[in-house]
């Protein structure tokens, strides 16, 4: 499928493998907006939102016409995010490159506040399970993952390593 005739746009992958960049770039372009789920799965000081609630959120979002949606969040509606969208963008990035640019975040996070993060969350209070969390991803969940998005139809789906990868520079 070519993006551009893509509605609805899930991203998904590690922290730090530039899902809210690639999403921030396709919204611009495609004219679609954009929702970030750690603005919906985190509560301020890093308290997890309750899945009922973040469900909540989550189902009014996927009720939109367009949309791209970048994140994780609770894996039962990250599959019902998955398997309702046009396209599925896995970020598949380098572990040692998301904890650099992990690393980045918190430097740049001083000196303005991270829009795609929930008011009140500073990556810089939680670097070390930020990292943790990284780890986590590349060992457990990115496998699991993999599996899961091997039984989507694969037209849908686009495992990359890089934005380039996409070929969609008409697009970006």
């Amino acid at each position: 499928m070519d993006i551009t005739a893509a509605n609805k746009i899930s991203i998904v992958g590690n922290s730090g493998a530039g899902k809210s960049t690639l999403s921030k770039k396709l919204g611009i372009s495609l004219g679609i907006e954009v929702f970030s789920i750690d603005k919906i799965y985190w509560l301020p000081e890093w308290q997890r939102r309750d899945q009922p609630s973040f469900q909540k959120l989550h189902d009014e979002w996927l009720n939109a016409e367009t949309w791209i949606i970048d994140g994780v969040g609770y894996w039962k509606e990250m599959k019902t995010r998955l398997s309702e969208s046009d396209m599925v963008i896995f970020l598949d990035t380098h572990f040692s490159l998301c904890k650099k640019r992990a690393a980045t975040r918190i430097r740049e996070e001083k000196l303005a506040p991270n829009p795609h993060i929930t008011a009140g969350c500073l990556y810089g209070d939680m670097e070390k399970m930020q990292i943790k969390t990284i780890e986590t991803f590349d060992r457990e969940l990115k496998p699991k993952l993999a599996h899961y998005l091997a039984g989507l139809n694969p037209e849908k789906v686009k495992i990359i390593k890089n934005f380039e990868a996409l070929n969609i520079k008409s697009a970006i």
